[in-house]
């Protein structure tokens, strides 16, 4: 006896032979009268249907692992802002003032410090030198003159919990302080005071911010004065003076210079006449000293004349006549003193 082994798939009959004989297919309804003789024989294996996953189980799985991986990000996030908002750093050039819940703590010094997020504040305060200006800004002097004048100033905070708790806008506060003192300085000077004494103007309003230090928690280190000009007719007006006597002092100048130039002729005309009179007189006295020599020497010679003569008689006499003679034609004059002795030729030389 063959045995057989029918499969039925919906549409379709399928015969196995257990002795791995061929397989015979026939559709449904149209099996031969011999097949159905043979259904006794037949053993009919009905296939079971493969189970399939429903689509929803999926995304449902999905959905939970994104609220995992959503819910870890959220918790890294948080973590990172608490872990930055509690941890901060001051720089040298800075400080820290520390408020938990509005009450002051203490100033804190360069480094790494830790707060309590959403609990404490910090405030940063530089210390380090600010530079600041007063821009032109109208002053009246003394003397009822509107000057514009321009200030710097320079200066850096030795208390930062005055600075930044005791007022509101510091920097503003400081501004407007330095621009009292300034004006408070130009009402006690002159116009010519505040053009040309800005030294001591600016040692003045020094020592007036000095007063002030501590109440605003800074330290002023220089004040300058930048410029200082009066209004538009006022210089006008001294420019005309200042050219006015500029030429002035140039005139002034030219007299000088001309006076100058007169007493050096002066001096050089007396010093000629006085070497010129110098001349005369040392000329004169050279003849006058040589006439004294002349007549000297004459005097000697009468004396040694008179001393051979002596005794001689009427020889004598002639002699002296003709002597006398001799003089009067060479129109010669002769004073005779008591001792018969010539005191001064009278006789012009024979050089003139």
């Amino acid at each position: 006896m063959v045995g057989r082994v029918l499969l039925r798939i919906p549409g379709a009959t399928v015969r196995a032979n257990d002795e791995s004989g061929p397989l015979h297919s026939e559709k449904a309804g149209h099996s031969s009268p011999k097949g159905e003789a043979e259904m006794s024989e037949e053993t009919v294996v009905t296939p079971v249907p493969e189970t399939r996953q429903p689509v929803g189980s999926d995304l449902e799985r999905l959905y939970k692992l994104s609220i995992v991986v959503l819910a870890a990000l959220a918790v890294f996030l948080i973590a990172l802002y608490v872990g930055r908002a509690a941890v901060y750093k001051i720089h040298e050039f800075e400080r820290g003032l520390h408020l938990r819940g509005g009450r002051f703590l203490g100033v804190q010094t360069p480094g790494w410090h830790v707060q309590v997020p959403l609990v404490d504040t910090v405030i940063i305060v530089k210390v380090i030198e600010r530079l600041g200006y007063v821009e032109r800004i109208p002053a009246m002097t003394s003397d009822n003159v509107t000057m514009d004048v321009s200030l710097q100033f320079t200066y850096r905070v030795t208390n930062p919990e005055r600075f930044a708790l005791a007022v509101d806008d510091p920097e503003r506060i400081v501004f407007e302080f330095v621009q009292g003192r300034l004006r408070d300085v130009i009402n006690t000077k002159t116009m010519t005071g505040v053009m040309n004494q800005r030294t001591e103007m600016n040692l003045e309003i020094m020592q007036e911010l000095k007063e002030k230090e501590d109440q605003y928690g800074v330290e002023f280190m220089t004040v300058q004065i930048q410029s200082a000009s009066p209004p538009a007719e006022v210089l006008s007006a001294i420019k005309d003076r200042m050219v006015a006597a500029q030429r002035q002092e140039q005139a002034e100048a030219e007299a000088a210079q001309q006076r100058t130039v007169a007493d050096a002729q002066f001096y050089a005309a007396q010093k000629e006449a006085e070497a010129q009179a110098y001349r005369i007189t040392t000329s004169a006295a050279a003849e006058a000293e040589q006439i004294q020599l002349t007549t000297e020497a004459q005097q000697l010679a009468v004396r040694a004349i008179l001393s051979e003569l002596e005794g001689k008689g009427t020889l004598a006499e002639k002699y002296i006549d003709y002597l006398i003679a001799v003089e009067l034609k060479e129109n010669s004059k002769w004073i005779l003193g008591t001792g018969a002795e010539p005191i001064l030729e009278l006789r012009p030389s024979a050089e003139e």
